[in-house]
């Protein structure tokens, strides 16, 4: 699969990887590292613009980061704001559980 930077990722030089299939990315939930994570975009209510979905590993626990989506002016792409919620799960199916209720046909989640 390809790879491609992250839109405005400040020139950081990561890269993602497109998600579109709901297994893969049950997997890579269930097979994350500390350095790696998933993200999407959803529509939540209190979230102007939608907001961005981050799925991460913290020591051993899994957790969603909900964020705002704004628009950055200088670069006129979306990128995180300042408001979000923090969700910990002790395991990855809780996670997928509480998460996978923002999913939005098609997928379009990417893996970092």
């Amino acid at each position: 699969m390809s790879q491609e930077n992250h839109e405005g990722n400040g020139g950081s030089g990561y890269s993602e990887r497109k998600i579109t299939q709901l297994r893969e990315l049950k997997a890579l939930l269930w097979g994350l590292d500390l350095d790696e994570g998933i993200r999407f975009v959803t529509d939540i209510p209190g979230y102007e613009k939608g907001a961005f979905v981050f799925l991460t590993k913290c020591d051993d626990r899994f957790c969603v980061n909900i964020k705002e989506r704004v628009l950055d002016p200088l670069s006129n792409q979306f990128v995180p704001g300042g408001k979000e919620q923090w969700k910990y799960f002790e395991k990855a199916e809780a996670a997928w559980i509480y998460a996978s209720k923002f999913l939005k046909s098609p997928i379009e989640a990417y893996y970092y």
